[in-house]
C-alpha cells in the first residue's frame, strides 16, 4: 500500500488548491462574499447576471472547505430562483456512475439516498453530507445532474501502463482528444511535483536507499498526463451534455481545474472556441487574491469572479480547522471522533505536529503522512488558553 501513496496523491491533488499559508495581513471581506477582479464586493444578483451570460460556469472548491460548499449551494439557488435553466456537472463522480444519476434525474431516487446508491464516499473520498444540499436544490428546481470524471482505474492504468493495457470498455472511457497542459500550467504543476517530492523525501527513512525515491522527470511527465486526461475528459463530457440538453452547464470541481482558466476552461475553449466561460474561484487571503487575478497567467482571455472563504479543513478525523493569522484553530470537534478521543477541543490552536512547527496546512498533512507510515499516532502540540498540551491523535 505504501508504494501507492505518492501516485495516488499526485492524481488526487492535481485538482486541489495550493497549501494555505497561516499568516496574512489582509482584512478580509465577510465570509462567502463574491468579489470582482478589482476587489469590489459583488451582490448575488450581479454574479447571477454574469453567470447567465455564460455557456459554462466553473465553480472551484477545496473539497474539505465547508464555506466553499455553502457558497456553491447559494450560487446554484440564486441562479435557479432567477429562472435560469442549467445542468450541474460533477468532478466528484466518474461517467460510469451516470446510471445512478439518471435515476436521480428521473426522481426514482432522492437526494436523501443518492449518497448510498452512488457509493459516493468510496468513489469520491469526501463525505456526501457536504454535497447533499446541492442535490436537494437540484430536486427542488428540477436541475439535471451529470457525472464528468474519468474512472480512476482508467486514469491510473493509462498513466502507468499506457493505452495498450486498457480493455476495450476502458478505452471508451477515455476522452476522444487529450488536450495537453498549457505552458503556464506546466510551471505550476512542476511546483506541485516538487512539493510532493519533498513529502516523499520526508517520509523515507534516513537509512533508506536512494533508489526508493521516484525519478523526478518521469513523475512530472505522468503528472502532466494525469492533468491533461482529467481536464480533457471533464471538458468533453460537459460539452456533450450541454449540447444534448440544449442548456448551459454549471461545473463543480476542485480549484486547480478552474484557476487562471488553465484546466477545464482551456480544454472547453480549445474544443469549442465559441464557448463563453465564467470561472468562480475561492480566494483565501490578499496574496491569494492577487495571484488569482493576475491575468498574465491565463492562456486565453476570460472572465472570472471570486469569493472569499477563509482557509479551513474538514478533517476525516473529526475536526474542522480554520487557518488564521494566529495559527491553525480547531473550530469544532465531532462527538465520538478520533479528534475527540485524542482530547482536542474547539478553540485549541495547533502549534506543532510530529515535533515540527506548523506554518501552513501542508505541514500538518506531511506530519500525518509520516506518522501513518510509521504506524504511530500523530503527536500534536496544542495551545489551549495559557497552557501548552501534548496530545496523541490516533490515525486510521
Amino acid at each position: 500500500m505504501k508504494s501507492l501513496i505518492l501516485p495516488l496523491l499526485l492524481a488526487m491533488l492535481a485538482g486541489c488548491a495550493k497549501p494555505a499559508a497561516v499568516t496574512s495581513t489582509w482584512t478580509p471581506p465577510p465570509p462567502g462574499s463574491f468579489l470582482s477582479a478589482k476587489g469590489r464586493v459583488l451582490a448575488d444578483h450581479e454574479v447571477v447576471r454574469l453567470a447567465r451570460a455564460a455557456d459554462f460556469i466553473l465553480v472551484g472548491e477545496s473539497h474539505t472547505n465547508l464555506c466553499d460548499h455553502a457558497v456553491q449551494a447559494r450560487l446554484i439557488e440564486a441562479l435557479a430562483a432567477s429562472g435560469f435553466r442549467f445542468a450541474i456537472g460533477l468532478e466528484m463522480l466518474p461517467v460510469t456512475s451516470q446510471p445512478v444519476l439518471d435515476r436521480f434525474n428521473a426522481r426514482t431516487i432522492t437526494a436523501a439516498n443518492l449518497g448510498a446508491e452512488s457509493d459516493w464516499e468510496k468513489l469520491w473520498g469526501y463525505p456526501y453530507v457536504q454535497y447533499k444540499p446541492i442535490f436537494e436544490l437540484a430536486e427542488t428546481y428540477g436541475l439535471p445532474v451529470a457525472a464528468l470524471n474519468i474512472p480512476r482505474q482508467v486514469l491510473t492504468t493509462f498513466r502507468d501502463k499506457g493505452e495498450s493495457a486498457l480493455s476495450p470498455a476502458d478505452r471508451n472511457a477515455l476522452p476522444r482528444r487529450i488536450v495537453p497542459v498549457s505552458p503556464a500550467q506546466k510551471a505550476a504543476l512542476e511546483e506541485q511535483v516538487g512539493l510532493h517530492q519533498s513529502m516523499r523525501a520526508a517520509g523515507v527513512n534516513a537509512t533508506a536507499e536512494a533508489s526508493t525515491m521516484p525519478d523526478m522527470s518521469a513523475m512530472t511527465e505522468r503528472f502532466f498526463l494525469v492533468q491533461a486526461l482529467w481536464d480533457s475528459m471533464m471538458a468533453e463530457q460537459a460539452l456533450a451534455w450541454s449540447e444534448r440538453l440544449g442548456i448551459p452547464m454549471l461545473i463543480l470541481t476542485g480549484s486547480g481545474h478552474v484557476e487562471h482558466g488553465w484546466g477545464i476552461e482551456y480544454r472547453l475553449r480549445t474544443l469549442a472556441p465559441e464557448s463563453a466561460c465564467l470561472g468562480v474561484m475561492p480566494v483565501r487571503s490578499e496574496s491569494d487574491f492577487q495571484e488569482q487575478t493576475d491575468q498574465s497567467q491565463r492562456p486565453l482571455p476570460g472572465a472570472s469572479v471570486y469569493f472569499h472563504c477563509a482557509s479551513q479543513h474538514k478533517s476525516r478525523l473529526g475536526m474542522n480547522i480554520l487557518f488564521e493569522e494566529g495559527g491553525m484553530r480547531v473550530e469544532s470537534v465531532e462527538t465520538g471522533s478520533r479528534a475527540e478521543q485524542a482530547g482536542l477541543q474547539a478553540g485549541d490552536i495547533l502549534v506543532a505536529a510530529g515535533g515540527k512547527d506548523l506554518k501552513e496546512s501542508a505541514d500538518l498533512h506531511f506530519a500525518a503522512m509520516a506518522a501513518s507510515r510509521a504506524k504511530k499516532p500523530l503527536n500534536l502540540t496544542v495551545r489551549r488558553g495559557d497552557r501548552t498540551l501534548t496530545l496523541n491523535l490516533p490515525l486510521p
